[in-house]
């Protein structure tokens, strides 16, 4: 009985013992999280915030893929597929939102630098593309017109 008793303290106290862990691994992986950024309205402030006064240039190897025409606004489909040495970090952005960041994302060199995600569109916007690869910031754009939906209705 003493054996089947420990067993079932051990099954009990496992699912704790994995939440504290994670939740540690959590705390740290969220230390660095821009939380402040997605609240601010104003593109530029959140280019500065993000990456200070770091110059941008226009790159025409990232592609940043959406439809041209957004029946809804509340789930657009975007690609952005880099072609850059050691990329970092990608930014997305819409200089449409009242927030305009959308996402960010860290890459290792492991990892294959394509993020595909479904972003919500307020008006029509450009989808902005910002990229730190190689000690410098590069950026591409793609236009959305959305004819319904969206962050306004």
């Amino acid at each position: 009985m003493q054996r089947r008793n420990f067993i079932k303290s051990g099954l009990a106290t496992a699912p704790w013992i994995a939440m504290a862990a994670t939740g540690l691994q959590l705390r740290t992986a969220m230390a660095a999280w821009p939380s402040a950024v997605f609240h601010l309205e104003d593109l530029s402030e959140a280019e500065r915030l993000l990456f200070a006064d770091t110059p941008v240039e226009d790159s025409d190897r990232i592609a940043v893929t959406a439809p041209d025409i957004a029946e809804n606004g509340r789930v657009v489909p975007v690609q952005v597929v880099i072609d850059l040495p050691d990329p970092k970090t990608l930014t997305l952005l819409s200089d449409g939102n009242p927030f305009p960041l959308l996402a960010r994302a860290r890459f290792t060199p492991d990892v294959d630098p394509t993020l595909s995600i479904r972003v919500k569109l307020g008006q029509s916007a450009n989808l902005i593309a910002l990229v730190e690869a190689d000690g410098r910031l590069y950026r591409a754009t793609r236009a959305v017109k959305v004819t319904s939906g969206g962050c306004g209705g």
